[in-house]
């Protein structure tokens, strides 16, 4: 989008919201409609656009470009609702999030540091617990049992943000624009349609205790006291 369109988006915007403002006569209101509805109609402005410039996208990188574990799916997945945002897996590996300003941002920061806190602890129960189990397939899908039950505790401490009509109308208009449509992300779950074994339980145990010590702090960049989800492992 060329700058000088965006600034006649910014211009109807305006207008649009102090035909909105309760504080705002009913002529002033009335003016400001009409004159948004006759800009927008001379420059073939649509709705979808006006819409689209109220949400953001944030980015941050992922672990793989198309196959994707299931945890590492359920993660931005929990993470975009949580923070009231949708979650975008790109080609190049990175997520993103869309969604009203700051929460894009948060929710991006949110994600990076609980995969990286993730990693470590499937780093560590790797050489500890798995440490026998000579067949690298079967490693790596017991690791993954311990990232989905490490996941379920980390975000289940956190308190979801509701999402507006109208936040929600933006952010689908947003990505409409943005990326037209989208594929559905189909990830690698490695226990799929699998009976797990009682070993393969405690895995999944063990990953949801290891969560409790998720640990996620404001950071610096967005001065927001909904950027501490989780703070001390979780607890007050």
């Amino acid at each position: 989008m060329s700058d000088d369109r965006t600034r006649k988006i910014e211009r109807i915007r305006k207008l649009l919201a102090l035909a909105r403002n309760k504080g705002a006569s009913d002529h002033e209101a009335a003016t400001a409609l009409q004159m948004a509805q006759a800009q927008m109609e001379a420059e073939g402005i649509t709705d979808t656009e006006i819409h689209a410039t109220e949400a953001t996208e944030a980015f941050t990188d992922g672990g793989a470009r198309s196959r994707v574990p299931e945890w590492e799916s359920r993660l931005g997945w929990n993470i975009a609702n949580i923070f009231a945002c949708d979650s975008i897996h790109h080609h190049s590996g990175t997520w993103s999030f869309v969604g009203i300003d700051p929460l894009p941002q948060i929710a991006s920061y949110a994600f990076d540091v609980l995969r990286r806190q993730c990693l470590a602890a499937r780093k560590a129960y790797i050489a500890t617990s798995l440490k026998r189990v000579t067949v690298k397939a079967n490693k790596t899908r017991r690791a993954d049992l311990f990232c989905q039950g490490w996941i379920e505790t980390a975000v289940s401490k956190a308190r979801r943000l509701p999402r507006a009509a109208e936040h929600d109308q933006a952010v689908k208009a947003f990505k409409k624009i943005r990326y037209g449509s989208l594929d559905s992300l189909v990830p690698v779950d490695r226990n799929k349609d699998r009976t797990l074994r009682d070993y393969e339980w405690r895995d999944l145990h063990r990953g949801r205790q290891a969560g409790d010590d998720a640990e996620l702090r404001t950071g610096m960049g967005v001065q927001d006291g909904r950027k501490a989800m989780l703070t001390n492992g979780g607890r007050p």
